[in-house]
């Protein structure tokens, strides 16, 4: 294992006039590689504490973005006028990270949820910008399919009301076996529960666009997924990874896992499986 010092901060980014996001670092002194990442629905990048400790352990840094509308982030709470707005925003994000980095430094992007989504999307439409991507219970499709009126009814408000917060509905109990992250996912401030119907919308759309797009992903790809997922479709994950299987894709199912991968009370394998697959793409 190795002895390494490792510095944790927060940092700031200017997208636009209106809208400042946060975001927080893990770095080691000579890091091999960094990763950033993109967090899922309602949640924050402070969140990735252990990983961010984990990788530095293996010497690599790691950056994490509040998204806009989540965290310390600017914006109206989980809402985004367009979702381009994410991947706009990650490109800025990832700019910024090149800059605190040697140029040569490789980049690998991690993201869960509904970061997964946006990390997907992201490499579809900025090809070859990270050297792999790695997706955590990537949210390409509910666990319980969202009824047709739910449906009709967010495109309706999406027109007239598209910034109306409603409840998400993501309980704690959901996410891991793990009591204290249960107790910390409670007792979040920055945690909030919601979406609006413009969101809802756009991830709808995000969701098809990338089946659509599916030709424009030829970077290496590491799926770890939940194998009792209450929140996203585990199986839809997996046939869109096997429908890859031209590329380098490597796929995990964590059998008894719930939706946080990487919050599991025994996450200690998945660590192990990306710390591997990192590795082997490093060479």
């Amino acid at each position: 294992m190795s002895t390494f010092t490792l510095r944790k901060g927060e940092g700031g980014l200017q997208v636009s006039e209106r809208t400042r996001l946060r975001y927080h670092t893990w770095e080691v002194n000579q890091p091999r590689a960094a990763v950033v990442v993109v967090h899922g629905l309602a949640e924050h990048g402070g969140r990735y504490d252990r990983l961010g400790r984990t990788l530095g352990d293996a010497d690599i840094s790691t950056f994490a973005l509040d998204l806009r509308g989540h965290g310390e982030s600017d914006g109206r709470r989980g809402h985004a006028a367009a979702f381009a707005c994410f991947l706009q925003d990650l490109d800025h994000f990832r700019r910024e990270v090149q800059g605190l980095l040697d140029p040569d430094l490789p980049l690998f992007l991690l993201g869960h949820s509904m970061g997964g989504l946006i990390a997907l999307r992201y490499q579809q439409e900025y090809p070859d910008r990270f050297r792999g991507l790695v997706a955590v219970s990537p949210w390409l499709a509910t666990a319980v399919p969202v009824p047709r009126w739910k449906v009709n009814l967010a495109n309706a408000l999406a027109r007239v009301l598209p910034a109306l917060p409603f409840r998400a509905h993501i309980r704690a109990e959901q996410l891991s076996h793990d009591p204290q992250v249960l107790l910390a996912h409670r007792d979040d401030p920055l945690i909030h529960d919601t979406i609006t119907p413009r969101l809802f919308v756009e991830v709808a759309a995000a969701m098809g666009m990338v089946l659509h797009r599916i030709d424009r992903l030829s970077a290496p790809m590491l799926f770890m997924l939940a194998g009792v997922d209450p929140l996203v479709d585990t199986e839809r994950s997996v046939v869109f990874a096997q429908s890859l299987s031209a590329h380098d894709v490597t796929l995990h199912v964590y059998p008894g896992f719930y939706h946080e991968v990487l919050n599991e009370e025994r996450a200690a394998p998945a660590y192990r499986d990306l710390r591997i697959w990192l590795d082997r793409h490093l060479g």
